[in-house]
């Protein structure tokens, strides 16, 4: 069955019989898009040019238009948690849950013609809270990004309150800028204000817009400045802000905001860069201002085979294109620990 059933290709397709692809490209009529993260969205140009819909949530489709990725309003099947889809065709079902990873994620639960239930997770965490659990599928398609033994979290069940805490302990010396990569900066800002931290945020456009669409839909944002409109500039000369930005950014941006307080004098700009690899510490320091901290988006090895233990699917595929070496050995530990047939795809 499984062959017949779900492949993932070579291009990190996870082609769902002959009538969709998950987060990549294949010859068939549709698309899924679990979130908006970039190896997700691989050959997706491809995608929308042949294919007759691409399905997504609708806050998926809401940051593709930020990362200047257009779909046709005629080829958009937006969608959110617990709507379900047709397959007229095959008149098989396919139904979206929800997923814990960033703004818009989601699974996918297909219903076969006969019978059989295939879950797709995408990325995720928090498995049975922020992230749905369907029970005993015949197949769980999986991520497999923290899937080494080695990959445990120390600090997982109070983290957030740790971050705020480090974050507020690094303001009382001057502004921070937190580096991270899409959806998660915006989680982020959201944890630091119900955490109680009222400091400005500052962003360039494309952050700036993500947070925006993410307050649309519940982030408690707040104070938000686009970097350089006024308002913005007028916060840097009070020399009280966070800037959030993308984690591969520019090093020189930490000169640029420099200029706009070195008046106040004393004020030292610390750096934060958000990691899912720091495992054993809550966080890292690199020199005076800079640090690494402990913050993920995605399951440790601990919540992938929790994740698993709870659904118990009688054949779980491991998606080795985006884990690597890291899937293979993941199958291994499920077969090991949860007697499950496992596999890694593609081989």
């Amino acid at each position: 069955m499984h062959q017949d059933h779900v492949y993932i290709n070579s291009r990190g397709g996870v082609k769902i019989r002959n009538a969709l692809v998950a987060d990549g490209h294949d010859i068939v009529l549709r698309r899924f898009v679990s979130h908006a993260h970039s190896d997700h969205l691989y050959d997706i140009n491809e995608s929308i040019r042949n294919m007759r819909e691409i399905i997504a949530h609708k806050a998926t489709f809401d940051l593709l238009d930020v990362l200047d990725i257009f779909v046709p309003k005629s080829k958009r099947r937006s969608v959110d948690y617990g709507d379900k889809i047709i397959i007229e065709e095959t008149n098989e079902l396919i139904e979206i849950r929800r997923s814990r990873h960033i703004l818009g994620s989601a699974m996918l639960m297909y219903k076969t013609s006969d019978d059989k239930t295939i879950v797709y997770t995408g990325d995720f965490k928090d498995p049975g809270r922020g992230t749905e659990v369907v029970e005993e599928p015949d197949i769980l398609v999986t991520e497999a990004t923290y899937g080494d033994p080695e990959y445990k979290r120390v600090f997982r069940d109070m983290i957030e309150d740790l971050l705020i805490d480090f974050v507020t302990h690094l303001l009382s010396k001057g502004p921070v800028i937190i580096h991270a990569y899409y959806g998660k900066q915006q989680e982020v800002m959201d944890i630091l204000r119900r955490g109680g931290v009222s400091t400005p945020f500052i962003a360039p456009y494309k952050v700036y817009k993500m947070s925006k669409i993410a307050e649309s839909y519940g982030a408690k944002i707040g104070d938000l400045y686009q970097e350089g409109s006024k308002e913005a500039e007028d916060v840097m000369r009070d020399g009280w802000f966070i800037y959030f930005t993308h984690t591969a950014s520019s090093s020189k941006i930490r000169g640029y905001l420099y200029n706009n307080v070195r008046h106040l004098g004393g004020v030292s700009i610390n750096r934060v860069y958000l990691s899912g690899w720091l495992f054993d510490s809550l966080y890292k320091q690199l020199n005076e201002t800079d640090y690494i901290f402990a913050f993920s988006d995605h399951a440790d090895f601990n919540e992938l085979i929790e994740y698993i233990d709870m659904t118990r699917p009688k054949k779980v595929v491991i998606d080795s294109f985006r884990s690597g070496e890291t899937g293979k050995k993941f199958a291994k530990e499920v077969r090991k620990r949860l007697g499950i047939e496992a596999v890694a795809q593609p081989i």
